[in-house]
């Protein structure tokens, strides 16, 4: 009998134990990159998936050449981000024992950018900026810092589409390859 008891006591912290670790349900927080600001959702959609959802402001400058002069002009522009990403990382860190909270891991994503650039909110010269949708496949790495912050770091390269107005001559191609390096510092509510 004390034999089925203790093998009972086995088995039960076995299945304890077993659990497996997932992404977070939902996390919302603000960021800080090196040329934005922006709040950010992160909805669970699989156990190791998530969609990351963000609207935010980011800075920029556009060029206009125009009779031999060359004018530049300091641009503030929103945009909306829609990633699905998956954590690949997060089964090997539990096993390490290292740490998962708040998606700590490595990922890989598809990055699908708005940037309305005829809304901008600082336009210094007046400009026309062609808006764009971006489509980015995209590695990156995230990791907390204590209890509410973490940073993150991607890199990837993907199709551009600039929206422009045919009234205009722009020195930038309707479609094109985009390079995309952030860098971003966050704090989770």
């Amino acid at each position: 009998m004390r034999k089925f008891i203790f093998l009972g006591f086995i088995l039960l912290n076995f299945i304890a134990n077993a659990q497996k670790i997932s992404v977070e349900k939902n996390l919302n927080s603000v960021q800080l990159g090196l040329l934005s600001f922006s709040y950010q959702n992160e909805t669970r959609l699989d156990r190791n998936i998530s969609l990351r959802s963000e609207i935010g402001l980011a800075t920029g400058s556009s060029l206009k050449e125009q009779n031999g002069q060359k004018e530049t002009s300091f641009l503030i522009v929103p945009f909306i981000n829609v990633e699905p990403r998956w954590y690949y990382g997060l089964d090997r860190r539990a096993r390490l024992n290292r740490d998962t909270k708040n998606n700590t891991s490595n990922y890989i994503s598809l990055l699908t950018s708005f940037v309305s650039s005829r809304t901008a909110l600082v336009n210094t010269k007046g400009f026309e900026v062609a808006p764009y949708i971006a489509v980015i496949p995209e590695y990156g790495i995230r990791r907390s810092t204590g209890r509410h912050f973490f940073w993150e770091g991607s890199a990837g390269v993907g199709y551009q589409h600039n929206f422009m107005d045919k009234s205009y001559t722009y020195k930038i191609h309707e479609n094109a390859l985009f390079f995309n390096v952030q860098y971003k510092i966050g704090y989770i509510f």
